[in-house]
């Protein structure tokens, strides 16, 4: 056995400690110990360990540890591998081996293949490997490497596969190749950047290319033309720009994804000549246009097409050849495709998957039609304009037909369930939503085994077929919202992950239900007529990251244990009638993204503890009675984009004396009806950075703000999805699987997750004021910048630092003792829409810079003591009367009073700031004789020094005059954050 050069025990299933022994065969070349990633039996390599074991073997040539635990630290296994001179091949994959990688590895000379992956090795990579010039093979996927990545590796000479990809912290870009034989290049899901260079045609053996979940952007060059030895491209989500790259140099190619990519324009119909070997083409997600064009359609070796999330709208033509065309999938889903559906997409026999929603076709279908498919597993023709008939015509050759897997017909007009769904007994995921479904839903529904996915929202349902007794359904994502389903909740959902019944009658949540939710990651009862206290059982549930309480009539105090959660990443009891304080006990692993206790009884103070919150991004305290002063503290919290403490008892100035850092992300601020005092501090506008508009990475990408609720951000893998499933889920479909199509598998579970909220998001709505009338923003947009101080009792000048808010898109200020001059830097604000300065004591013209905010479409200054003509010529001259009433020094359209050159100059401010408190008295529409005036003044004087007198007088004054005159009412109004009653002139 000394002599022993080769020996071989791979995957031979043994386990335990790998005998020091193995050190004695001095003479070995050849090591081969690697177990399967997915065995049940483990290796390890710990005592001895990889140092011990190899000091002896310095003839090895070729050593394979796969699968083995060998459990050592960066400079240990570096070291011990390095002695070994002659290696040629080390592979140490899914070793549990940690970083950092040490520079002595690069001394091997001789190592021409070297692969670590699925090790978290938490390191960068030595420059030093620049030196391995015999690598031919080199893979480090999935090891958690950080920094950049040393670009002179790229240009080994020998190198011909590189494999980086899944190093989400690892930087980098791609070189100038000079040439060599590079074949494998996967920096994919890394954060590599810059653009594609153009001397990668150099790379004339390259045959694979992914550089897909990266930050590359740009156009492409137009020498990857020229890349003529590719079989696969991946460029999908990135942010390239220009048009489609060409293809037609690169005959060979198998498969093509540039899904999410950033290009742009129509789709060339000679685009695939030449591809004979193209099987797979994915452009989803992009910003092309214009026709479909049938050489698509009818390309002759094409089995997979996406062209889904685009921007095509015009009529799908009818097409030849369809009987003998190869494709199995085919999604054109999130167009605007227009017309009927052709003919033809029924004559594709080998057809797996079709989807067609979220498009504009329109007609009546046959739904039968799709059923003479024989190999047609999964269906969408959901959101058309389309009136779907599901009634079978007597047809014994379809009853071997009816075998499907998905069924999407939402908005398809159907009146009541499809009697064919009864024998789908294979179904993964059915959709009837925003139909017109009534009365109850029969219980047959829930016995599917395979059942994943079941939406019946927006219909009229009214309940649901029993009996329940030992009926355990296996379905993942129940969708019941918005309908009128009432008595107790449905509880027989075992494997449940998102449960939504939202928006019915529901009045009864059994005891029993918290046997029933451990597995539900998303649980939403709002919009119900839910009463009494809150059950505690919703903290036992350890996989709960969405839990949506709010409009119902819950009522006591909230339960600690859902303050205290460290799982929860949404709490949303809005709407209710919880009463108490919000108890300071949010635990130091806080994993909250989204805080919602809107429209309570809560009092005390708003809880410190919220800073434990680190990925906190909204708070809705609005609607409370709580009484404190400016959580200053919750600068801490870098993420919080939204803050909401609106109609509370707040109080004190807003000044954040002690706390230098800045809200970089805050770009929602609501702090309305309030007792805020003093000026606005301009240290604290200027840390809103996001309102400035400066470029912002956690806010490059317009859109709705989503909050994720497992830390999936992109597309979810179905095998990613399979992993969050209890076991029983996923050996069901372990038996669905097999003999089928793995891309339509694929593409029906991942529709689950991204589409259907397993991906694990959240989407909540906000309330913002303008202009006096709530609106409900129920898709929150991320790129929504709003400002709402109103009703307080700020006062002083408007500070300049708030006119840097280039991205601000709603303003008010309203209802506070505002003085001087409306800033001239107003102009400025380039992107507001809604401004709102009423009732304050703004004085001095408008200023003509205000002319340049061409996006404004509310505009209210109101009450204040604007004096000069309103411009003209300009958007802010198109507003009606009442965005001006009550400034008496204000002329030109729209009000009825003209400007002579007196009136031009404006009227003066009034000389007793105390009248201007009393209410203000339009004496304009009385014709008084000069004597009568001398009299009235005489009656005037000791008034201003007699403050008894004076407040009686004007009070029974005014009084007197609305008895008098009919054209005269009171109005309320706000100043200096007081409440007054003062006469007006009623308007006709």
């Amino acid at each position: 056995m000394r002599s022993l050069r080769y020996l071989n025990l791979s995957n031979v299933s043994f386990e335990g400690q790998i005998p020091y022994e193995i050190s004695h065969l001095r003479k070995m070349s050849i090591l081969d110990l690697s177990t399967s990633f997915t065995s049940n039996h483990t290796l390890k390599l710990e005592r001895p360990n990889i140092g011990m074991l190899m000091q002896n073997l310095t003839k090895i040539t070729e050593l394979y540890l796969d699968g083995v635990r060998v459990s050592a630290v960066g400079k240990e296994w570096c070291l011990s591998l390095s002695s070994l001179q002659k290696l040629q091949v080390l592979s140490m994959s899914s070793c549990n081996l940690s970083g950092p990688i040490d520079s002595s590895l690069s001394t091997l000379q001789s190592l021409s293949v070297l692969k670590l992956k699925f090790n978290n090795m938490s390191s960068s990579v030595p420059e030093s490997f620049e030196n391995l010039s015999s690598l031919t093979t080199l893979d480090l996927s999935s090891c958690g490497l950080t920094n950049v990545f040393p670009k002179g590796i790229f240009q080994i000479p020998k190198l011909k596969v590189i494999d980086l990809s899944y190093n989400q912290d690892l930087c980098g870009s791609l070189p100038n190749f000079r040439g060599g034989y590079l074949q494998f290049l996967n920096v994919g899901n890394t954060n590599f950047s810059g653009q594609l260079p153009s001397a990668i045609s150099n790379l004339k053996h390259l045959s694979i290319v992914d550089v897909s979940n990266s930050q590359f952007c740009g156009t492409l060059p137009d020498s990857f033309s020229r890349l003529t030895q590719l079989v696969h491209l991946d460029l999908s989500f990135n942010n390239f720009t220009g048009s489609l790259p060409p293809l037609n140099m690169s005959k060979n190619l198998i498969y093509v994804s540039l899904l999410h990519s950033g290009f742009v324009g129509p789709i060339p119909s000679t685009y695939l000549k030449g591809l004979a070997n193209l099987l797979i083409l994915n452009l989803g997600d992009n910003f092309l246009n214009g026709k479909v064009t049938s050489s698509l359609l009818t390309h002759p070796s094409l089995q997979e097409l996406t062209l889904s999330l685009n921007g095509f709208d015009d009529v799908l033509d009818e097409f030849s050849n369809a009987s003998s065309s190869a494709l199995k999938l085919v999604d054109l889903s999130g167009n605007k495709l227009q017309g009927t559906i052709p003919v033809s997409l029924f004559h594709l026999r080998k057809l797996d998957f079709l989807q067609l929603s979220l498009n504009q076709f329109n007609g009546t279908i046959q739904l039968d039609i799709f059923w003479r498919l024989p190999n047609l597993l999964s269906l969408g023709l959901s959101h058309n304009n389309l009136s779907v008939d599901a009634t079978f015509n007597d047809d014994p050759n379809l009853s071997s037909y009816i075998n499907k897997r998905r069924l999407l017909l939402a908005s398809c007009k159907l009146k009541e369930f499809p009697t064919f769904l009864r024998d789908q007994s294979q179904l993964i995921s059915l959709d009837l939503s925003n139909n017109q479904i009534q009365g109850i839903i029969p219980n047959w529904i829930w016995i599917f085994d395979f059942m994943l996915h079941l939406n019946l929202s927006n219909n009229f349902l009214t309940e649901l077929q029993g009996p329940f007794e030992n009926l355990t359904s296996k379905i993942l994502v129940l969708d019941l919202h918005s309908n009128q389903l009432r008595g107790s909740i449905p509880i027989f959902t075992k494997y449940a992950g998102l449960l939504d019944y939202s928006s019915n009658r529901f009045s009864f949540i059994p005891p029993e239900t918290s046997k029933y939710i451990h597995f539900a990651y998303f649980l939403s009862l709002s919009n119900n007529t839910f009463y009494g206290k809150i059950y505690e059982f919703f903290c036992g549930c350890s996989t709960l990251r969405m839990l949506d309480l709010s409009h119902n009539n819950f009522n006591g105090f909230i339960p600690e244990c859902l303050i205290r959660s460290d799982t929860l990443r949404v709490l949303n009891l809005a709407g209710n009638k919880l009463s108490g304080h919000i108890s300071d006990t949010f635990s130091s692993t806080c994993d909250l993204r989204f805080l919602d206790l809107n429209g309570n009884l809560l009092g005390g103070t708003i809880p410190n503890s919220l800073v434990n919150c680190k990925m906190l991004e909204a708070i809705n305290l609005r609607n409370n009675l709580l009484s404190d002063i400016f959580p200053c503290f919750l600068k801490k919290v870098s993420t919080l984009r939204f803050l909401i403490l609106r109609s509370n008892k707040l109080h004190g100035s807003i000044r954040c004396t002690h706390n230098s850092s800045n809200w970089e992300m805050l770009h929602v601020v609501d702090l309305a009806s309030n007792n805020f005092t003093g000026t606005l501090p301009g240290m604290l506008l200027q840390s809103w950075i996001a309102m400035t508009g400066v470029k912002n990475k956690a806010l490059k990408k317009p859109g709705n703000l989503f909050f994720d609720m497992y830390g999936f951000h992109d597309f979810v893998n179905y095998k990613d999805v399979l992993s969050l499933l209890n076991k029983v889920v996923v050996k069901n479909i372990a038996k669905m699987e097999r003999g089928e199509n793995l891309s339509v598998i694929e593409h029906m579970l991942s529709y689950i997750a991204n589409v259907d909220q397993l991906h694990g998001t959240y989407l909540d709505s906000v309330i913002v004021v303008n202009k006096g009338m709530q609106m409900k923003l129920v898709k929150i947009l991320a790129v929504l910048t709003s400002l709402d101080l109103s009703s307080n009792h700020f006062e002083g000048p408007i500070p300049e630092e708030l006119t840097s808010f280039k991205a601000l898109n709603v303003l008010n200020l309203s209802h506070n003792a505002f003085s001087r001059h409306i800033p001239s830097s107003f102009g400025n604000l380039t992107q507001l829409e809604s401004l709102d300065l009423s009732n304050n004591s703004l004085s001095g013209e408008i200023p003509t810079q205000m002319a340049s905010l061409c996006f404004l479409s509310v505009l209210n200054l109101s009450f204040n003591y604007l004096v000069g003509k309103i411009l003209t010529g300009t958007q802010i001259q198109s507003f009606k009367a009442d965005s001006f009433e009550g400034n008496e020094g204000l002329c030109g359209p729209p009000l009825t009073k003209n400007c002579d050159d007196g009136e031009k100059k404006g009227l003066p401010k009034p000389s007793f700031p105390i009248l201007e408190t009393l209410g203000l008295v339009e004496w304009n529409f009385l014709s008084l004789e000069l004597g009568y005036i001398c009299g009235f003044g005489l009656v005037i004087l000791p008034l201003i020094y007699r403050k008894r007198w004076r407040l009686w007088y004007s009070k029974h004054l005014e009084d007197l005059l609305y008895k008098i005159f009919p054209q005269l009412d009171f109005v309320y109004e706000n100043r200096g954050g007081q409440r007054y009653k003062i006469l007006r002139w009623r308007h006709s």
